[in-house]
């Protein structure tokens, strides 16, 4: 497993100028007008200075890591980084508190109908024809079967949660077959299906709704029936493209820009501990790297790749990156090849800010019902 430090800001060389006896430097005179000229001069280049200064500031996001560790939020995340006066697992349950309400776990659970076959043909050498269920005189059924699968979610405001559209989507579901091993096949149609929102694996949750989908950028929103137990993430969702001109945007995430994702901390044996940590990576492409062609169907033009050590069950996490030194949000975990190559795709959250800005206006006017307009409907006379 990658394994990186937290990078730590040196302190400046200090500047030393050595001064004769009595304090000054001898200065030859000059006339008023070179005087002027010089302290001109001076002037421009401290202005230059100050609107160079401004704007790296201003500027996009940094390649530093360093803004995380003095987060007081994140700071608790690296292992041994405890309050004093705090042990291990004061200090761990105080940060998993602090987080899971702002980064919750989301569970999809429900009913398909899936295709099976009842009983094998004698077993033969793989072959296309199998994988796709065409075995010359077979004969396929269809049952109903539950399905589940966890990821995560990010709270942008009271009531809306942003996190990644496959995971509103069961891709496989278990089929048992008496006398058969457990066949894993794709849904046929889904008949049945509930989002739960919980801080905890151990909590009931609480219930949640689809309220958007955007499946070729793999991004969704969900609101949740109540906001109990659940806090915004304090840090700004940003635009990552930057802004300004789309064909020469200002302040974009760029190569080799640090970026951190809160993910679920777990045993041995992947079981969820219901904690959070850290994991912190480098933007290697502000395009998603396809490695073959079958990492090439699952990625899209919204994703940029980066190297962050993630699993399973992150999907939906949030990545944050530093700007001004501050840590904000630009994306969710989407996809990954870790372990066996260090690719993790991240969703940009771009697409999502004034939709959920949207749905947040609207949860506050519970009076005012969400309308829904046909754009090419005509508007109030």
């Amino acid at each position: 497993m990658l394994q990186r430090s937290v990078l730590e800001s040196s302190p400046s060389a200090p500047h030393t100028s050595s001064l004769p006896p009595g304090g000054r430097k001898p200065t030859p005179n000059r006339a008023w007008p070179q005087r002027l000229g010089t302290l001109v001069l001076c002037a421009l280049i401290l202005t230059w200075a100050g609107h160079g200064v401004a704007a790296t500031d201003q500027g996009g996001f940094t390649q530093q890591c360093a803004g995380f560790a003095q987060d007081p939020l994140l700071k608790p995340l690296w292992p041994g980084t405890l309050e004093q006066g705090t042990t291990k697992e004061q200090g761990s349950a105080k940060r998993s508190t602090a987080l899971t309400t702002m980064v919750p776990r989301l569970s999809l659970r429900g009913m398909a109908l899936a295709t099976y076959e009842p009983h094998k043909t004698t077993p033969t050498a793989p072959t296309l024809e199998a994988v796709f269920g065409l075995v010359p005189g077979a004969q396929r059924q269809i049952i109903e079967t539950p399905f589940s699968q966890d990821a995560r979610s990010v709270v942008l405001h009271p009531h809306v949660l942003a996190t990644v559209a496959h995971a509103l989507v069961p891709d496989v579901v278990d089929v048992h077959v008496a006398q058969q091993p457990t066949i894993q096949t794709v849904p046929l149609r889904v008949t049945s299906m509930s989002v739960v929102v919980r801080a905890t694996p151990a909590e009931e949750g609480i219930s949640a709704q689809v309220a958007h989908t955007n499946v070729p950028y793999d991004l969704a929103l969900v609101q949740s029936d109540k906001s109990r137990g659940l806090q915004p993430l304090p840090y700004p969702a940003v635009l990552s493209y930057g802004t300004g001109d789309p064909e020469r945007p200002v302040g974009g995430l760029l190569a080799g820009d640090c970026v951190a994702a809160i993910v679920t901390s777990r045993t041995d044996k992947a079981y969820d501990t219901g904690q959070d940590h850290l994991v912190l990576g480098k933007v290697l492409a502000k395009v998603p790297v396809a490695t073959n062609n079958l990492t090439q169907t699952k990625l899209n033009v919204n994703m940029f790749t980066t190297d962050l050590p993630v699993q399973p069950g992150d999907s939906g996490s949030p990545v944050l990156a530093l700007r001004a030194g501050k840590p904000v949000l630009v994306g969710l975990v989407s996809a990954t090849m870790y372990p066996t190559a260090t690719f993790t795709y991240v969703s940009r959250i771009d697409p999502l800010l004034a939709l959920a800005d949207a749905l947040r206006l609207a949860a506050s006017q519970p009076d005012k019902p969400l309308l829904v307009r046909n754009a090419d409907a005509p508007g109030p006379q």
